[in-house]
């Protein structure tokens, strides 16, 4: 069996003979010690040695031959007894095997063993680089030879598979060359998720439209993808293949049935964020406290109404009324002579030359103060009376009026006489004036003379204040400022209440309203007595007057506009009515914070609206009040008076006077002021 000149010695160490006489073959040795790289366990080392015309020897090196632990290759190469002395070696260098093509590095060397004996060749700069212990070194080394194009990549090599990293894989030079192990799906709305259905296979995207995630239900919305939130909106948002699965349970569930709109069903909100109650457009419904059928101008909506639900009482779909207290004031009523703007146009008495609200001008008026006035239901006679013994009357619209004073000798009381007169009533009879005032002083006036009468009155201060007529004959009713009803009879009889009595009104034949206050001094408490009609008139019932608890004052007024409605008025803003069924009277809130101090009150025969007189410190106010609340009233021409009103009187909307102080006596209607050139 033949044995190789070269051996693989790993821990051999050849000692070297120091004669200088030639070796013989077994002496002639050189031990070659072959640096490599620690991974380069997958490449090949080639020793080759011959000399002269011997036959070559080689020996390959690989695989389980390199230890990674010892990086040095240890070969024995012995002469051979058919060479010469001089001996060359070739060591080579192989990536990934021994094939020749796959040489990276190559060394030569020539040993002489005319004397020496064994030799050392030391080889550490041998180009086996392999960090990533592939087989394959990089490019490098004195030849400048090496496969690996990425040294730091197992999976990069020469005749490597080619993967979809972006990476040159098999060190051709181009990345990803005919290699498709990926799927990609157009993403047109550019939400990261392609839409569904087949994709594209290639390792690249077909374009910046492609990704490689699917499952996109809708690709022309970029809100919708499979990890969008569901919203309320009739789309799939999180592509589910659900619709608004979170809306569609529990309280307000979509496409249930609500109540807060017409024919209401839940549907989703606007923000999509849940649902709200969606029905048929309702019309806004409006406060009509007069039920006239138009709502107040200009209001708030109170409500809601349905197509073709019936309007609820009190309420209309409209605003067009003017004056929502009065029912007949609005856009449907007819203009009168009222001082009002009935047809809700903007204008008042339109079209009408019916006058003003306006100071009546007249010699015989001027300078007094008047406290009361009374007038006939058919418009004349008109008497007006107040203090220093003042009297006067207007007999027909043509004339001007004509004093009784107490200086005339159609006076009623003695001659030259100043007494304070307060009270009048005009007998609906005959025409007659009762007038009533100081010291319990009476007289009944037939126009051309007067007859009249004293009483004896229980205090030294006491009057009377107010007086009225029932039946026919007439049967004549005063009351006194202490507190006493009074009938005129042929002898004067009293009934006897405490506190005092300002105002008297007569309901039918049979009932007789007595307001005022009980006791004389203050705290005064507003007191409603009812007289009614028996052998002595009786003794009064109080009426329960509710809202008025701690209000310091008396009632001034009282007029009973029909069995169901009757109106007191008093100090410091006091309203409360009532009627002839109940002894409970309510009060009513004075229309402006302002503490008006009221003086009268009258109804216009067949109405149930009440016009009432007060003072704001030194300024007149008339006011009116319906069943339905504070409405508009007629304005005085030339603006509010500066002076106290004290009494007003009516036949009519349409025909009214009031008296007040320093000769102010107004009338509705008076002609207009001409308008100045």
């Amino acid at each position: 069996m033949r044995q190789s000149a070269i051996l693989l010695l790993p821990l051999l160490l050849l000692a070297c003979k120091k004669d200088s006489k030639e070796p013989d073959t077994k002496q002639a040795a050189v031990h070659v010690k072959i640096g490599h790289h620690p991974q380069f366990s997958k490449g090949c080392i080639t020793v080759e040695a011959h000399g002269g015309t011997g036959e070559t020897e080689r020996a390959e090196f690989k695989e389980s031959q390199f230890d990674s632990n010892d990086p040095v290759l240890n070969v024995a190469v012995f002469r051979k007894a058919d060479w010469s002395r001089d001996v060359e070696i070739t060591v080579k260098v192989f990536e990934k095997g021994c094939a020749e093509a796959q040489l990276v590095d190559e060394r030569k060397r020539t040993f002489s063993f005319a004397s020496a004996g064994r030799q050392e060749w030391l080889l550490e700069d041998l180009h086996t680089a392999d960090e990533d212990g592939d087989g394959f070194v990089p490019p490098g080394g004195p030849m400048n030879r090496g496969t690996d194009c990425d040294d730091s990549r197992e999976t990069a090599y020469l005749g490597a598979a080619e993967l979809c990293n972006g990476l040159d894989d098999n060190c051709d030079g181009q990345m990803e060359t005919g290699v498709v192990n990926k799927t990609w799906y157009l993403d047109n709305d550019r939400d990261s998720f392609g839409r569904n259905g087949p994709g594209t296979d290639a390792c690249d995207p077909p374009s910046e439209l492609h990704v490689e995630v699917t499952g996109d239900c809708d690709d022309e919305r970029a809100d919708v993808h499979p990890t969008a939130e569901e919203k309320c909106n009739s789309v799939d948002d999180n592509c589910d293949s659900r619709v608004d699965e979170l809306f569609t349970e529990g309280p307000g569930a979509l496409g249930t049935a609500c109540t807060e709109a017409c024919n209401g069903m839940y549907a989703c909100n606007d923000t999509q964020t849940g649902t709200v109650c969606v029905g048929t457009p309702s019309t806004p419904l409006y406060a009509d406290a007069d039920s006239d059928g138009e709502g107040e101008k200009d209001s708030a909506p109170v409500g809601e109404l349905c197509p073709g639900a019936p309007v609820p009482p009190m309420m209309a779909d409209n605003t067009r009324d003017c004056d929502d207290a009065d029912p007949d004031t609005n856009t449907q009523a007819t203009e009168v002579c009222d001082g009002l703007d009935n047809d809700c146009d903007g204008q008042v008495d339109e079209e009408m030359s019916c006058g003003v609200l306006k100071k009546v001008e007249d010699p015989v008026l001027a300078g007094g103060n008047w406290r009361t006035v009374a007038v006939h239901p058919d418009g004349y006679p008109v008497w007006v009376a107040g203090l220093d013994g003042r009297l006067a009357v207007k007999m027909d619209a043509t004339s001007a009026f004509v004093s009784h004073s107490g200086d005339t000798t159609t006076r009623c009381g003695p001659a030259g006489n100043t007494l304070d007169w307060h009270a009048a009533w005009l007998n609906p009879n005959n025409s007659y004036l009762v007038v009533v005032g100081e010291d319990g002083w009476i007289g009944e006036h037939n126009g051309g003379s007067c007859s009249p009468i004293q009483s004896n009155l229980q205090g030294n201060s006491d009057y009377f204040s107010s007086v009225v007529g029932v039946g026919n004959p007439a049967q004549v009713f005063m009351v006194s400022t202490l507190g006493h009803l009074y009938e005129w009879t042929g002898a004067a009889q009293r009934h006897d209440s405490s506190g005092r009595y300002w105002g008297l009104h007569a309901l039918g034949n049979d009932a007789l309203y007595a307001v005022g206050s009980t006791g004389e001094s203050s705290p005064l408490t507003p007191v409603v007595n009812l007289y009614i009609r028996n052998t002595t008139w009786g003794t009064p019932a109080a009426h329960n007057l509710q809202g008025t608890t701690g209000y310091n004052g008396g009632l001034r007024a009282v007029w009973a506009a029909d069995s169901t409605l009757i109106y007191a008025v008093g100090d410091g803003g006091l309203v409360v009515k009532g009627g002839g069924q109940s002894r409970d009277w309510e009060r009513v809130l004075s229309p402006s914070g302002a503490a008006i101090n009221y003086v009268s009150v009258a109804a216009p025969p067949g109405t149930k609206n009440a016009y009432i007189i007060g003072n704001e410190d030194s300024v007149g106010r008339l006011q009116r009040l319906t069943p339905y609340g504070w409405a508009k009233a007629p304005s005085f021409a030339t603006g509010e008076p500066s002076v106290q009103l004290r009494d007003i009187a009516m036949t009519s909307s349409s025909n009214f006077w009031i008296v007040g102080d320093d000769g102010n006596v107004y009338h509705f209607p008076e002609p207009a002021p001409s308008a100045q050139p």
